[in-house]
């Protein structure tokens, strides 16, 4: 048994230069504060399901209910297959985490606030990102939560419970 409790975080949220364009999203609070209290697992869908950095950007289009992940300025380019075959293989390697931080608005690991193309427009609701959708299919009471949301002091404060319930759960 780990001594604090294993948390999944979006590798970006942690600094580490793995987005498309080749920066991060360091989240201060995740790195500051929940890095004291838990043991934070990293994990880049993209990256790990061998896509390059730098990379073209890449987009959820198609549906809401069946996003597909393509090029956001080349749409020949789609590596759906790609991040969900990573999804088959990687997730069930996940086993004892108990959260997951997730980062906002991406095509992998957007929670519910990631963008839907149709014919080149937005529609107007979200969808899951690819990695996040089939995290949250295999572990349906897995606490998660956007980077975003962490910095409500009452989200934060329920995600941390949920964890700890989680751990000793």
């Amino acid at each position: 048994m780990h001594d604090r409790a294993r948390v999944g975080v979006s590798r970006c949220l942690l600094g580490d230069r793995v987005r498309y364009d080749g920066g991060s999203k360091p989240h201060r609070l995740t790195i500051d504060r929940l890095a004291g209290l838990f043991e934070l697992v990293p994990v880049c869908p993209e990256v790990e399901a061998g896509l390059p950095t730098p990379r073209p950007p890449v987009q959820l289009t198609a549906s809401i209910d069946h996003p597909r992940v393509t090029g956001r300025d080349d749409a020949s380019i789609d590596v759906t297959e790609t991040l969900r075959d990573y999804c088959v293989q990687r997730i069930p390697e996940l086993d004892g985490l108990c959260g997951f931080i997730l980062k906002s608005r991406s095509p992998s690991c957007g929670l519910d606030s990631t963008p839907v193309f149709t014919d080149g427009h937005c529609v107007t609701q979200t969808s899951r990102g690819v990695f996040a959708r089939e995290l949250c299919r295999r572990y349906p009471g897995l606490p998660v939560i956007e980077e975003t949301q962490l910095d409500e002091t009452a989200k934060l404060d329920r995600f941390i419970r949920a964890v700890e319930t989680a751990r000793s759960g």
